[in-house]
């Protein structure tokens, strides 16, 4: 094992192999456990998980990942399928479930394209990876359960709609949606809107929490849902949805309350909004989701939802192991529950 799985580096012009040997010598500890380490087993504690890490690192150690293939039947690569990384939410949630897959000695495979998605899927590429971790990428689960088990690798997803036919965490957004919206009722406001910057919004098969439960309870209010969409196409600039909010505002007058998709969203709207002389909070109540941590750093500071990210990047990542290690497992399930930052953007 030990031998199979080293790196070579330059030294004084030769070449020098760096073993797992190695490695258990400088941190005292017998190559069994730097191997258990490397192969991303959980038996070994935390402190000695990370002292092997580093030193591994130190000394420049590598995986050889096909000799590893060949041995265990495992690569020790996770493939996470994500949003742009132009997007906070999205390299946020890549961060953290990187940081999660290097403490266990797992690489991770970015994939964030259709076509690298749908090269993953081809069976011949999908046996380079040991598992698949899907973020918060709606239109792609309904590809990947409908995979045979027996021929795909094992899949966490992570989304805030609840499944039944697969491994998922739940990020439940509903009770923080319906708090921003009671605090809007609250305060009289005649015209509650929802902004979002997503091309499905209005197709009958797309599903999402925040515009469901926010229809649900302009449903229970007697009113009539208004919903705004900035994306009039897929590759439209920034600058141009603040004009398209803002021509929205000026043909249709202006809402006196809106809940964003995103903080990103929320963001855009508050531009348009201070364009066209619209006060936040006295004129328009504002809220976004994602928490950004700018967005306290904005006059008014912006009102968002707050998902604990790095939680349940380390649950997905549970599931996975636990998934990988026992193919036969009952579906698993883990749910998180979001909060409600409300800042002055919500004072009535």
């Amino acid at each position: 094992m030990a031998s199979s799985e080293s790196l070579t580096k330059s030294e004084d012009s030769r070449t020098k192999t760096v073993t797992m040997g190695d490695i258990a010598k400088v941190a005292g500890v017998t190559s069994m456990t730097v191997s258990r380490v490397m192969q991303g087993k959980s038996d070994v504690s935390t402190a000695t998980r990370e002292k092997i890490l580093r030193i591994a690192a130190e000394l420049n150690y590598t995986v050889n990942r096909s000799a590893r293939a060949l041995k265990t039947g495992r690569t020790g690569v996770v493939a996470v399928i994500s949003g742009n990384l132009d997007q906070t939410y999205h390299a946020t949630m890549v961060h953290h479930l990187e940081t999660e897959l290097n403490r266990s000695g797992y690489q991770m495979r970015l994939l964030h394209t259709h076509n690298d998605m749908r090269d993953l899927i081809n069976s011949t590429n999908a046996a380079s990876v040991d598992g698949v971790i899907v973020a918060g990428m709606y239109h792609v689960v309904e590809e990947f359960t409908a995979l045979d088990p027996n021929v795909f690798q094992p899949c966490v997803f992570i989304d805030n709609l609840e499944r039944t036919n697969t491994d998922h965490v739940h990020i439940d957004l509903r009770p923080a949606v319906e708090a921003a919206l009671e605090l809007m009722l609250k305060a009289q406001r005649q015209r509650i809107a929802f902004v979002s910057t997503f091309e499905l919004m209005d197709q009958p098969r797309f599903h999402e929490a925040r515009q469901e439960t926010y229809c649900k309870i302009m449903e229970r209010e007697g009113r009539q849902p208004e919903l705004i969409g900035l994306a009039v196409r897929g590759d439209i600039s920034s600058d141009e949805k603040v004009e398209v909010l803002k021509e929205y505002i000026r043909t249709r007058g202006c809402p006196d309350a809106m809940l964003c998709i995103n903080d990103g969203t929320a963001i855009l709207t508050f531009r348009a909004l201070a364009d066209l002389g619209r006060r936040v909070p006295d004129d328009v109540l504002l809220v976004g989701c994602d928490n950004l941590p700018f967005l306290k750093y904005f006059e008014p500071p912006l009102s968002t939802i707050a998902q604990p990210i790095a939680e349940v990047c380390h649950q997905s990542w549970a599931l996975l192991q636990a998934r990988i290690a026992n193919p036969n497992l009952p579906f698993q399930s883990a749910r998180f529950e979001a909060q409600l930052l409300a800042r002055r953007s919500l004072d009535s």
